[in-house]
């Protein structure tokens, strides 16, 4: 059986088959929440968690009139969003349970009777004394955003299956029951490849990265979280559309460029990127959700889960470049280290 660096498959499956779980505590959450009323919905993180969320503001902007707000946490407790209020429902994510902007936000919104549906990763978090509806999932995955997914999927789902713009909500739920199967599986199926290709860039100095749609959140992601934070490594990340109203004068024949291409409306913007950067530069990487199987995933929802095929593949990238540059993934210089 083949081993990888920080992944077993069995236990991978046993942890994440937990987190469907959650589902009937979500979905009973929504309806004491719809009981009193909401207006809107709001997902709102700072960093990568605002990141792992924008695949869900996609999701649900296309399947409901409601509106759907993507927020920076530390802006709305100044009071950025009046549409922000105690008909909102504000969706909080915290793996640690302790990001200074998010735990305010959530502290903010009780202080204002705002109600509050959250997750973290521990029990006895700060975050989860302010929440009202609180979540704990003890299923983490430190190399990718595959758990987030699958909980804020159940959350997102939940509202939208209560604004009655989901009919096919238990079908959907099969096959993000699914998910982890089929996520394990692409992650076995790139490996040899991914090595390969961090191998190939540990010396590179700077990256662009390009995404579209519902893969723009993982594409920011991994140039912020991963490449900047973790690696130190410079980074352009930039949407398939606004890449050629600026970005597109600095590719030059040797600058490394990933480009992430799904399966929602917006793959030609991504392929239009591809086109032109094939004729400049050497170094293109072309990471396309298509190539990859996904058993137990329903035909009608590829698209809708090809954010998770690229965190599949993502995190075992990141896995062997922290090998192949020997910079650490748990090393920082300031975050969480200095006062700011």
């Amino acid at each position: 059986m083949a081993t990888y660096k920080k992944y077993n498959r069995e236990q991978y499956l046993k942890d994440f088959s937990t987190i469907m779980d959650l589902r009937p505590l979500i979905e009973k959450y929504m309806d004491e929440a719809f009981e009193n009323g909401v207006d809107n919905l709001v997902l709102a993180g700072v960093g990568g968690t605002m990141a792992i969320m924008m695949p869900f503001e996609a999701f649900a902007k296309k399947r409901t009139t409601v509106p759907v707000y993507l927020e920076n946490a530390a802006e709305v407790v100044l009071g950025t969003n009046k549409a922000i209020t105690e008909r909102s429902l504000v969706v909080l994510y915290s793996d640690s349970g302790t990001t200074k902007e998010t735990v305010a936000l959530a502290k903010y919104c009780r202080e204002k009777g705002i109600p509050t549906i959250g997750v973290s990763c521990t029990e006895d978090a700060p975050l989860q004394q302010y929440l009202k509806y609180p979540i704990v999932s003890k299923a983490a995955d430190a190399y990718s955003c595959d758990g987030d997914f699958m909980r804020l999927s159940l959350i997102v789902g939940a509202f939208l299956k209560k604004t009655g713009d989901f009919p096919d909500y238990e079908e959907f739920m099969e096959s993000l029951a699914n998910a982890p199967k089929a996520m394990a599986d692409i992650k076995e199926a790139v490996e040899d490849e991914v090595k390969e290709y961090a191998y190939s860039i540990k010396d590179e100095p700077y990256h662009m990265l390009v995404g579209s749609g519902n893969l723009w959140g993982s594409t920011y992601c991994f140039a912020m979280c991963y490449l900047e934070e973790m690696q130190w490594i410079h980074t352009k990340s930039i949407t398939a559309p606004e890449f050629f109203h600026g970005t597109l004068e600095l590719l030059e024949e040797d600058t490394s460029i990933m480009i992430f291409k799904g399966e929602d409306e917006t793959r030609a913007l991504a392929e239009r990127v591809e086109n032109f950067a094939k004729k400049i530069s050497k170094k293109v990487k072309v990471v396309d959700t298509k190539d990859y199987p996904a058993e137990g995933i329903a035909e009608k929802y590829r698209g809708d889960f090809a954010p998770f095929f690229l965190e599949a593949y993502l995190g075992r990238l990141i896995a062997h470049l922290e090998d192949a540059t020997g910079h650490s993934l748990d090393i920082r210089r300031y975050y969480r280290v200095m006062d700011y």
